[in-house]
């Protein structure tokens, strides 16, 4: 008798969640349903075509009425449609039929945790929900283009991906149990994954919520490329190819050069771009390696300089503090805080910034940062932005942290990076600050532990950043990182304004370029003009700056030296480094071809190349460009036994001080990468390996490898709350039978019920206690 019961209520309990199934499969008011209101959609960038990894990317839907929310789900552009759902239940056995529902299938496919393989954690675009602001009547989402792959994961109602094994109930199942777990799970033969890159293409699906009224706007695909130096539409690398140093703020503009030359024809692209430190940069040309490299402070940062060499102006950038960030600025229509990324230009004096540079992360609200983000500081009282970023409570003493740097708990970062390595951006900005705020660029007196022998004392001129972080115990002045997509990665969780580091407001900043800065959608700080005023980074900035800069002996514009009102202070000219000589090869016999491919290429870059200059690069003044032509006129107006000499002489260059018989100019000319402030001698920099295919998916591989989970228990509660709801729908039904009957409920019954009861309950206190 109890087996018979037993079936009998299986069998209840079966066709119950076979009901449930049927109604969770049909989205709640479909847009079928119910009228549509008009909105509208649109993205930045406007087309979504050309986006890379890491772009910023913003969605704004307007003209939905008061209370509306909008969610995104990043899904592959061709979602799968294989769904089935209850259509009925006829003599006990379900009938089942296909399920096309749009936002049924975005539910099922897109649920999964999606990798961005930039920062290696979960993509922050993906499964983002956002409420309307009772400002402007807009939905927002402020985030960046993701590229990577989601997790495999099941899909219940896919024939081949469910985790349902093939019955009478579930004739359709397809996904057979291979093998059984260390703790006695089943190991089905497939799980649903998808990928979002430039072969694969996606979508961002808005799911747009009015009340009950749900429906989903299917109309933003894209195929993310991945970050770097690759030129498409063109023939690939050529015999007559020239050989490009850049720094990688440069980037994005040398690819559009070559873009702009050979694209149109698919010819072969006209330079091969190297990534490498302004300093390996200038080695690499001085010895031949190179044939064009780009620098911000001519020579600088060179080690030697035998061969001689024209600085050709190509555009203008600036060294930035930039903001990194989300601040509590507007309210829902139900008036919660709504929180923005910041675009305001926060003002910073060259006081503070120095003060930020050399005084650490740690005590934000004594000595970290020298106090400049405590309430009553002048930088918060001038900024209205910084006062609505607090921390978690009332107490004023908590306000300065999440100010002065978000904290990452997984490695303990304070809030302020910078790129690795020698360069113009560290170059420049230490010379504006060790003469305007003399007293303020000064590390804090801890002792040798933290600050080596300069505790207490100045850095200087310095030539990278990591000369900000000595000592044994580093306060993170400045955590610098090897590239401009290590230093994207670390400042992830502000750019997005994700989770527990965005709670009331979150920050973090970084030393950087202009260009770096526009490409991934952080907030340049305004700077002193020294006028009284404050002035931020912008292309009138940048070139009226550039019509008050000093030029030096190696006829660059000296970083450091902008006077007048509305100038930026720390702006520098991008210059291409040309030979006057001939380029020759190997038996220093004259190339004829890549000599036509030098000049043709400079020449684009000093006209139309202006106009594909990258965001953040501001065009060069007539002034400038007048320089620009003269001086590329002089590329190979030397002679092929003068670059034969030098070529053998840079292997073995003059010592520092001597005369480089290729150029009359002395070989360390203008060099601050002699020495130290402290008088300690810098090491000559090696050239850096090139990134191997090997090395590449090692990378991508730890990428993929880093990511965080959902908190135990979260995927078993997501099954089981349903099935739990579809027990209950299948026992009551017979308990209100036994009771309309007038007799009792039986015992088999009850204790059911009481035992599906106990058990999710201490399911739920095992999730809560691992989540504590």
């Amino acid at each position: 008798m109890f087996f018979a019961r037993a079936k009998r209520f299986g069998i209840v309990v079966a066709c119950g969640v076979l009901a449930v199934l049927g109604v969770l499969s049909v989205p709640s008011a479909s847009a079928a349903d119910q009228p549509r209101p008009p909105y509208k959609l649109k993205t930045e960038p406007a087309s979504l075509t050309t986006v890379q990894d890491g772009d910023p990317l913003k969605v704004t839907l307007s003209g939905l009425p008061v209370g509306a929310k909008a969610k995104l789900y990043l899904c592959p552009k061709d979602l799968p449609d294989n769904l089935v759902k209850l259509t009925g239940v006829v003599d006990k056995k379900p009938q089942w039929g296909p399920d096309h529902d749009l936002r049924s299938r975005v539910l099922a496919y897109c649920s999964a945790s999606f990798g961005d393989e930039l920062t290696g954690r979960p993509a922050g675009v993906h499964q983002m929900e956002r409420a309307r602001s009772a400002t402007t009547g807009e939905i927002t989402f402020d985030t960046a283009v993701p590229r990577g792959r989601s997790t495999p994961a099941p899909v219940g109602y896919d024939p081949d991906y469910t985790t349902s094994d093939k019955s009478d109930f579930f004739p359709w199942a397809n996904n057979p149990v291979v093998s059984t777990g260390p703790k006695g799970e089943k190991i089905r033969l497939r799980q649903f994954s998808y990928a979002c890159d430039e072969n694969h293409p996606c979508t961002l699906e808005v799911e747009i919520a009015i009340g009950g009224t749900k429906w989903i706007d299917d109309s933003l695909a894209f195929s993310p490329a991945a970050p770097g130096l690759s030129v498409r539409g063109c023939g690939g690398v050529g015999p007559a190819s020239l050989v490009a140093s850049i720094p990688q703020r440069f980037g994005r503009t040398g690819v559009a050069w070559n873009q702009a030359l050979c694209a149109p024809t698919r010819s072969d692209q006209p330079a091969n771009l190297v990534s490498e430190t302004e300093d390996v940069g200038l080695k690499s040309f001085d010895t031949g390696d190179s044939d064009v490299m780009v620098t911000g402070s001519g020579g600088a940062l060179a080690t030697q300089s035998v061969r001689a060499r024209e600085y050709v102006p190509a555009g203008l950038n600036a060294v930035v503090l930039a903001a990194v960030g989300w601040a509590p600025t507007d309210k829902t229509d139900a008036g919660g805080s709504l929180k923005s990324r910041i675009t305001d230009s926060l003002s910073f004096t060259f006081g503070e910034l120095a003060n930020m540079l050399t005084k650490g992360g740690e005590l934000p609200d004594t000595t970290g940062r020298g106090g400049i983000f405590r309430d009553e500081s002048p930088l918060v009282a001038r900024n209205a932005t910084l006062r609505t970023i607090t921390g978690e409570t009332d107490n004023p003493v908590l306000n300065p942290a999440p100010r002065a740097g978000a904290a990452d708990s997984n490695n303990g970062f304070f809030g302020l990076s910078g790129e690795a390595g020698k360069g113009t951006v560290p170059f420049a900005l230490s010379t504006l600050l060790a003469k305007a705020a003399p007293d303020q660029w000064v590390f804090l007196d801890k002792g040798p532990e933290y600050y080596g022998p300069l505790s207490g004392k100045s850095p200087g001129v310095i030539s990278e950043l990591g000369a900000l972080d000595p000592g044994k115990y580093q306060l993170h002045n400045v955590d610098a990182k090897v590239g401009q997509f290590a230093v994207r990665k670390v400042v992830d969780n502000a750019t997005v304004g994700r989770g527990g580091d965005c709670v009331n407001g979150c920050l973090n900043w970084v030393v950087t370029d202009l260009a770096t800065a526009r490409a991934y959608g952080w907030t340049p700080v305004a700077l002193p003009d020294g006028k009284g005023g404050f002035v931020a980074p912008t292309t009138q900035s940048l070139q009226a700056a550039s019509a008050t800069m000093k030029q030096g002996a190696d006829g660059t514009l000296q970083p450091g030296t902008v006077s007048g009102a509305g100038a930026y202070p720390l702006t520098f000219a991008e210059y291409l480094t040309v030979p006057v000589n001939p380029l020759i090869d190997a038996n220093c016999r004259p190339l004829p071809a890549k000599q036509q491919q030098l000049k043709t290429f400079v020449q684009m870059t000093v006209n139309g190349g202006q106009g594909v200059l990258a965001p953040g690069l501001a065009p060069l003044t007539p002034d400038l460009a007048g320089t620009a032509a003269d001086r590329a006129a002089k590329i190979g107006a030397g002679t092929a036994a003068a670059a034969c000499k030098e070529k053998e002489e840079a292997k073995n260059p003059p010592p520092p001080g001597a005369t480089a018989s290729g150029s009359g100019t002395p070989a360390t000319a203008n060099a601050v990468n002699a020495s130290t402030s402290s008088g300690t001698p810098m090491a000559a920099p090696e050239k850096t390996a090139a990134p191997t295919h090997d090395s590449v998916q090692a990378a991508k591989n730890l990428a993929d490898s880093v990511r965080i989970p959902a908190f135990l228990g979260a995927g078993v509660l997501a099954v089981l709350i349903p099935l739990l709801a579809l027990v209950i729908l299948a026992a009551l039904p017979s308990g209100t039978a036994y009771v309309t009957a007038g007799r009792p409920i039986p015992p088999w019954l009850s204790r059911a019920a009481a035992a599906i009861v106990g058990a999710f309950s201490g399911l739920l206190a095992r999730i809560r206690g691992q989540r504590g």
